[in-house]
């Protein structure tokens, strides 16, 4: 339904389902792969180093995906990407599932592989920016469901991991390997159905104008993405301070700033940066990359294999139990947003965040499951609390004409924030591991730097919020443009 009037869509249930479905298609990706590596690569006859590849070929499509977001959007419009995105991801993970019994070791099963797992990266990410889009077109009149449907998609995010990862890991003890993306298959399915009802489209954006973004500009984001995979695969497989590496991180740094600039210059770009002359936008969107660095990296699982305390079965408890609490959090932070307590939350997640990485750096010491289990849990209900609120401020006062490429940014912070932390984090291991010359205590050095990080992203949101750059203004009345161009100080 809509409102003629306003021309607003209304939180059909359509949306709340694809709202949830998006995100938690992506992560199921990663979910399932995580517990099908290892069978992955007795089947095909792949090492570990060409595994550590396969995974890095998702998050080149996945990163792509993102970044071509907004221009896909412009091309053939909001709803047919998303449709096309998501029919995509069903057919290419049916197939697979269809296909990989009779696939064998090779290479041709090999390259087909490393394509379809590409492809797939691809795909499975494209909703994610979309929805963030979807969801506050629909509610632009209506802040209660925008917060609200904000936490459902923060939801969506790792509850599509933790079923991906425990159901594939018993579809897959049972059938095959190949069962274990039945996870994201359904969810791409659930998506597809979703997007059949037009009406989850605001009618502001149903019929966009098509505006074609230059091509040199795609062209220079994807050099970048290619530049920065190189140099993340070849770092993590290598030396981080190995001169090939360092010439390619300086070849990333150029190609990225090249690429910046001709965003920054086009008067047509193909990701717009108009999203960051919004205050609260660009603190939101800096806190939710910084804060993906000592989160996502998860040495302290390093740590624990390292230490020989806990068994394989307890680790992977303890990650499941940490990504429910995740979800916990997701589910307090949307009622604190329609209490309008978003400092209080905002407040408890560092707080919790904080507390759960000083946890990790006493695995040494206290090494039973309940203790492992709890730190876990209390650093997951930190991020589950943080995540929907800084998206909420974020997108808050975001005028119309901004929404992809604000949604784009966003999720770019996610992944980006994640890839970037793990590269930061093995580069300490790595010279932790030259000066301390103890694994334990490499690891060690690891976890006391992401607790100082964390501290860190914990005091820069304090003084932001004291700038009052965080700040969540409360109204049910309709956003206007022009009410929203709010200027970086």
């Amino acid at each position: 339904m809509s409102d003629p009037t306003t021309g607003t869509a209304r939180s059909r249930p359509t949306l709340w389902v694809l709202v949830f479905a998006g995100p938690a298609l992506r992560t199921s990706l990663l979910g399932c792969l995580l517990v099908a590596e290892q069978e992955i690569g007795k089947v095909f006859d792949l090492g570990a180093v060409t595994l550590a590849i396969l995974v890095e070929s998702i998050v080149f499509g996945s990163l792509l995906a993102v970044f071509l977001v907004p221009p896909l959007v412009a091309t053939v419009g909001i709803h047919r990407a998303s449709l096309s995105a998501a029919f995509v991801s069903a057919l290419c993970l049916g197939v697979s599932i269809a296909a990989a019994p009779l696939m064998s070791a090779g290479a041709l099963a090999t390259a087909i592989l490393f394509c379809v797992a590409t492809l797939l990266g691809f795909f499975v990410a494209v909703l994610s920016p979309v929805t963030q889009t979807l969801l506050n077109h629909a509610t632009a009149t209506d802040a209660r469901s925008r917060r609200s449907l904000q936490s459902v998609w923060s939801a969506g995010q790792p509850t599509g991991f933790i079923v991906a990862a425990l159901a594939g890991g018993v579809l897959l003890e049972r059938f095959g390997w190949w069962t274990a993306l039945m996870v994201p298959l359904t969810l791409a399915i659930v998506s597809s159905l979703a997007l059949l009802d037009r009406h989850i489209v605001h009618p502001s954006i149903r019929n966009e104008v098509v505006v074609r973004p230059g091509a040199h500009e795609i062209a220079w984001i994807v050099l970048a993405l290619v530049a920065f995979e190189i140099w993340t695969t070849w770092g993590s497989l290598r030396s981080w301070v190995e001169p090939g590496v360092l010439v390619a991180l300086m070849a990333t740094i150029v190609v990225s700033m090249v690429a910046f600039g001709q965003l920054r210059r086009s008067s047509r770009p193909a990701v717009s940066l108009a999203p960051f002359s919004i205050a609260a936008f660009a603190a939101a969107t800096f806190l939710l990359f910084i804060y993906q660095f000592s989160t996502t990296a998860e040495f302290e699982v390093l740590l624990l294999n390292e230490l020989g305390h806990l068994s394989s079965a307890d680790i992977g408890t303890r990650t499941a139990v940490g990504n429910a609490g995740q979800v916990a959090g997701t589910a307090i932070a949307a009622l604190l947003l329609l209490r309008h307590q978003a400092g209080l939350a905002l407040v408890t997640g560092f707080t919790l965040t904080v507390v759960g990485l000083a946890g990790y750096v006493l695995y040494p010491w206290l090494d039973n499951l309940v203790f492992a289990a709890s730190t876990r849990t209390i650093a997951g209900l930190g991020s589950g609390l943080l995540t929907p609120v800084l998206f909420v401020i974020a997108l808050n006062k975001m005028p119309s004409s901004s929404q992809v490429a604000a949604g784009t940014w966003l999720v770019l912070a996610l992944i980006g924030g994640t890839e970037v932390g793990l590269a930061l984090f093995d580069m300490v291991l790595e010279v932790a591991t030259g000066m301390i010359g103890t694994t334990v205590g490499s690891y060690l050095a690891v976890e006391i730097a992401q607790l100082l990080l964390g501290t860190a992203t914990a005091l820069v949101a304090a003084w932001l919020t004291v700038r009052g750059s965080l700040a969540l203004v409360v109204d049910e009345a309709p956003v206007s443009s022009a009410s929203s161009a709010q200027a970086v100080p």
